[in-house]
């Protein structure tokens, strides 16, 4: 809401003589004869600046010919500049917002310092699994048995068939502050989605020779289902199939990996001893692949990366057409 100033003047002529917010609206809307009036916070913001400079006039504004913004901007000293490397180097996470409050300086004078001087950008935060010291001891187990198999095989990472799933939202994900309709009025229109919204599960295999699949879990109607043994081994003889009719590929030589609960039930690992033999990497093996890992497999960056991005991208497009 725009407020004038002869306005301000009289909310502060108001308040003064009554020391009321509430008494500052309600005379507010009988002299200007209006149904809106200003909140408690604007007074205090109008009866803060009026204590400190004197004015509530709008210094910044073109129409008085000022160039005051509210804060003055801070100099590009050495000792500004320490000041902001001093507070990064101590508290790297502290919002922009926070940390202009306690140097007292302006956001924009801030992250120019930050970006122009300091050279430092925002980066968001990864989510991951948690690991606990036992996890990190099995990750440390397992770099040291890869690294002694490829000091004595250094082709050994090329027959390997790293494999994992996903999960895929069909409706699909938008971003509401990308979300923008350009027009001269409040446009009738709304972007629905379920409350809980249908998934489908892919699997895929990957290693130097390619990739094969992604095999999607779902039945004859292409609905999807949820992963079991059944139907995971199911998932594994179409790969091994295709294992076998890959050009080049010499299936006694290759290794396989694997993860999750659901692959590791006593039929799943029978089947996989009797055609991979020693060479399998998983839960309950001789080559334990570590717990909570996911982001050491290369199908993550396939399936949970590109896959999820153009899948996505399709289902977004379609909604906002619609």
């Amino acid at each position: 809401m725009f407020w004038t100033n002869p306005q301000k003047i009289f909310s502060l002529e108001t308040y003064f003589a009554t020391k009321s917010y509430q008494s500052v609206q309600i005379q507010f809307r009988k002299r200007f004869h209006c149904r809106n009036f200003p909140s408690k916070s604007t007074i205090v913001s109008w009866v803060k600046k009026f204590r400190e400079h004197g004015t509530v006039v709008d210094l910044c504004s073109k129409a008085t010919g000022g160039t005051y913004s509210g804060r003055k901007k801070s100099a590009r000293t050495e000792e500004n500049i320490a000041a902001v490397r001093d507070s990064v180097g101590r508290s790297p996470r502290k919002s922009v917002r926070r940390r202009s409050q306690e140097l007292g300086m302006t956001r924009e004078s801030l992250r120019r310092f930050l970006t122009s001087d300091l050279h430092l950008y925002p980066y968001k935060i990864q989510i991951k699994q948690k690991l606990t010291d036992a996890d990190k001891e099995k990750r440390v187990a397992m770099c040291e048995w890869f690294c002694n198999v490829l000091e004595n095989d250094e082709n050994f990472l090329e027959n390997v068939w790293f494999s994992d799933e996903a999960h895929f939202l069909l409706s699909g994900h938008v971003n509401s502050k990308n979300n923008v309709f350009w027009g001269s009025k409040i446009p009738d229109l709304v972007l629905q989605r379920p409350l809980h919204s249908i998934k489908c599960t892919a699997w895929v295999a990957i290693s130097k020779h390619g990739i094969i699949g992604p095999f999607w879990f779902e039945d004859d109607d292409g609905r999807s289902q949820t992963i079991n043994k059944e139907r995971y081994m199911a998932v594994l003889n179409k790969y091994w199939v295709l294992l076998g009719r890959r050009r080049g590929v010499v299936r006694a030589s290759q290794w396989f990996q694997q993860e999750g609960a659901t692959h590791t039930a006593n039929e799943t690992i029978a089947w996989l001893r009797q055609r991979f033999e020693e060479r399998l990497i998983s839960r309950r093996c001789d080559v334990e692949w570590v717990p909570h890992s996911p982001d050491l497999t290369p199908p993550q960056i396939f399936i949970c990366g590109v896959s999820s991005k153009t899948m996505y991208t399709r289902e977004i497009h379609k909604q906002l057409k619609n």
